[in-house]
């Protein structure tokens, strides 16, 4: 039996709560591909397999201490789409303030692994990207 899409997609979020990006890479393509547009950072890019992932999450060192990628809701929209309303938090290194961001991204899997992710404002963008 295989895992169904939520399946994959809720062990990826519990995979980095329990060993960082290193334990997410389990569930996550070799040849993914995660796109962070200009509209939700300062610095827009496009992540491309393992190293690409260690890369993104490793953009927040030194910014972010004690950073936490967490899933609120999960929707299932088919066809190897999973949207996940998140919330990235942690705190300022220098600032020592909380950090507090939502989105909703898209997942989309392959073969029981998440091979694209690109994150959105709000769940009206993210399916209308998907439309």
């Amino acid at each position: 039996m295989t895992d169904s899409d939520l399946d994959v997609v809720r062990r990826l979020f519990r995979r980095y709560a329990e060993g960082g990006v290193e334990g997410a890479m389990e569930v996550i393509g070799e040849e993914i591909v995660i796109e962070i547009p200009p509209d939700l950072s300062a610095e827009p890019d496009v992540y491309r397999g393992h190293d690409g992932v260690r890369r993104y999450f490793g953009g927040f060192d030194g910014m972010i201490e004690d950073v936490r990628y967490e899933p609120l809701e999960l929707i299932d929209e088919g066809d190897g789409v999973v949207l996940a309303h998140i919330r990235l938090g942690g705190r300022g290194v220098s600032s020592g303030l909380d950090v507090d961001l939502e989105a909703v991204v898209v997942h989309e899997l392959a073969s029981g692994k998440v091979v694209r992710m690109r994150p959105y404002q709000d769940l009206e963008s993210a399916r209308a990207a998907i439309a």
